[in-house]
């Protein structure tokens, strides 16, 4: 049976993270050659629920890939308004972004629960790069296939009404999971609401018996329905 997250946070022996990668889509994907490569430079890392991985300007150190548990991606300004932007579960991968432009972090990192990684420094993973340029190409794909969801979702964001772009955002940062650990602010912030019509769309979709509003903490009683709201 498969371990969690917390179970790896309790007790430190990582030497069965290198199998979790094949379980994830984009990993079991990639040629074996560069699935070899992802694995000798890779390194487990545990992070603690709440504990912040990088902030905003940081210096860049490498892709990383969840394995189990989840990170927040997000971003604050100077008076502290915070803006929660995704939720990244198992099998999803991130940091990729400064590999091409060796920019700085775009935003903040935190785990919302202990969480897993598969961290492949940046040094490391650039030399390799240079020394196997197609693998680029596969780089490259995992960038593409998050621009084309960016995409998609500034499109419905316009398009959709406020309760959809609500259920929509809920049903992303949930990702699969039962209930959401974030503040109605911060989720007004993901959809470009103002708190009092966050509130009341959040009142409906509870009414209509898709979530459970708790402090601090969303509950998704019904997702099937949450995705239909979603598409209106």
């Amino acid at each position: 049976m498969p371990r969690s997250a917390a179970d790896f946070c309790q007790n430190p022996d990582t030497a069965a993270a290198p199998t979790l990668l094949e379980r994830d889509p984009w990993f079991a994907g990639l040629p074996e050659r560069t699935q070899a490569g992802l694995r000798a430079l890779g390194r487990p890392r545990l992070l603690p629920a709440g504990g912040c991985l990088f902030l905003r300007g940081d210096a860049a150190d490498g892709l990383y890939g969840v394995l189990a548990g989840s990170v927040l991606i997000g971003a604050s300004n100077a008076v502290g308004k915070a803006a929660l932007l995704s939720r990244l579960g198992a099998g999803q991968w991130f940091g990729e972004l400064a590999l091409f432009d060796h920019g700085p972090r775009s935003h903040d990192a935190w785990a919302d629960e202990p969480c897993l990684l598969w961290h492949t420094p940046q040094r490391a993973l650039l030399a390799w790069l240079d020394a196997e340029p197609a693998v680029w190409r596969d780089i490259g794909l995992l960038l593409a296939g998050k621009t084309r969801k960016l995409m998609n979702g500034l499109e419905q964001h316009t398009l959709l009404s406020s309760r959809a772009r609500v259920a929509q955002r809920l049903l992303l940062l949930a990702d699969g999971a039962p209930s959401l650990r974030l503040s109605q602010e911060a989720l007004a912030s993901a959809v470009g609401l103002s708190r009092q019509s966050c509130n009341a769309m959040l009142g409906q979709l509870a009414e209509l018996g898709l979530i459970q509003l708790g402090r601090g903490v969303i509950t998704v009683r019904d997702a099937a329905g949450l995705a239909r709201e979603s598409e209106g």
